[in-house]
């Protein structure tokens, strides 16, 4: 018979089992027991066994965070809904009715942008609790800062072009029945709208044209067939029908508007305050190659229906509106899904 090994003998002496991994759970087990141990161990969540080998998952390995559906849409819509209200404050009326309220609304979702970039920086902080993933806090920050800054200077172009015009000119003064023989343009200087005297018509003959760029265009309002004069001196033009690149700039062949509408005896305002100045200059050249003067004058579309033309103003700052709108939703929506595929791949 092979001789007993010494540690069989040892561990029978002292009324234990010898140890096995296979052996199942006894219900006395304590914490010293190996049993209890292997226990603990696959309570904890180690995989594998209790003695030797290696765990097939360490407790420190660094956990993935899933993307969370309604974290991915709040990254998406925080920062349109910050774009379509600030957009929108600086597009439309309370602009120009009550600038100041106006500025302080924007300002204010300025703040909440900022607050939105102290509460990313206070998830990087606490990114070690796992309770926070700051990456996606700090995507909405930027991004929601990106489109108060988009939506504040492109809704601010919107009001300039299209708003405003709307507004100024429907706020102006209507005119019916001018002479422009009788009349000087210092009598009608809040005048938006003009509606001339039947026989009223343009003198074509001694149009002109100032070129920079563009090319802009004046011919004098007249009534009947003789020039305004004024006690036997040069005639007096006050009223001028205006266009861009609507005549070649040196010959007197104004061609802009309703220029051979019959019908057309409406003149409606300028509104552009960059343009005036060129328009002027045209009049200045017309009045020394003609022997005129023009004491103040008044730009004006010639037109026989005006309502069309202001109408377009304001459905061009909708169309705008909406445009910009949709296009930064779009935009918003791409950045979003980049983000999500950047951040998986970089297993972030």
């Amino acid at each position: 018979v092979a001789p007993v090994p010494s540690v069989l003998l040892s561990s029978l002496h002292l009324g234990l089992a010898a140890p096995s991994i296979f052996s199942a759970p006894c219900s006395t087990c304590t914490a010293a027991h190996p049993c209890r141990r292997q226990h603990l161990t696959s309570e904890q969540g180690f995989e594998g066994p209790a003695y030797g080998g290696f765990p097939g998952k360490s407790p420190f390995a660094r956990r993935q965070r899933p993307t969370n559906v309604m974290s991915l849409a709040a990254c998406i819509l925080v920062p349109i809904m910050i774009f379509a209200a600030v957009y929108s404050l600086q597009s439309f009326s309370l602009h120009y009715t009550d600038n100041a309220t106006e500025k302080i609304l924007c300002w204010a979702l300025l703040g909440f942008v900022l607050l939105l970039g102290y509460v990313a920086v206070g998830a990087w902080r606490r990114r070690d609790e796992g309770t926070q993933d700051p990456k996606w806090y700090t995507f909405v920050f930027v991004t929601a800062a990106i489109a108060w800054t988009f939506a504040y200077i492109f809704g601010n172009t919107n009001f300039l072009t299209n708003i405003q015009p709307y507004m100024d000119i429907m706020n102006l003064n209507i005119y019916y029945a001018v002479n422009p023989s009788t009349h000087s343009g210092q009598q009608l200087m809040d005048a938006g709208r003009v509606q001339f005297i039947p026989g009223t018509r343009l003198e074509t003959s001694r149009s002109m044209g100032f070129k920079n760029l563009d090319t802009y265009c004046v011919a004098p309002i007249t009534f009947g067939a003789s020039p305004n004069t004024t006690n036997g001196e040069f005639p007096v033009f006050d009223f001028w029908a205006i266009g861009l690149n609507c005549c070649s700039g040196h010959l007197p062949d104004f061609a802009c508007g309703e220029y051979a509408n019959p019908n057309a005896r409406f003149g409606l305002r300028l509104m552009k305050d960059d343009q005036r100045a060129f328009f002027r200059l045209a009049v200045q050249q017309a009045e020394a190659s003609y022997n005129i003067r023009a004491e103040h004058p008044v730009f004006m579309y010639w037109m026989s229906d005006p309502m069309p033309e202001i109408m377009a103003y304001q459905d061009s700052g909708y169309k705008f509106w909406l445009i910009g709108i949709g296009a930064y939703a779009a935009f918003q929506i791409v950045l979003a899904i980049v983000a999500t595929i950047i951040f998986a791949k970089a297993g972030l």
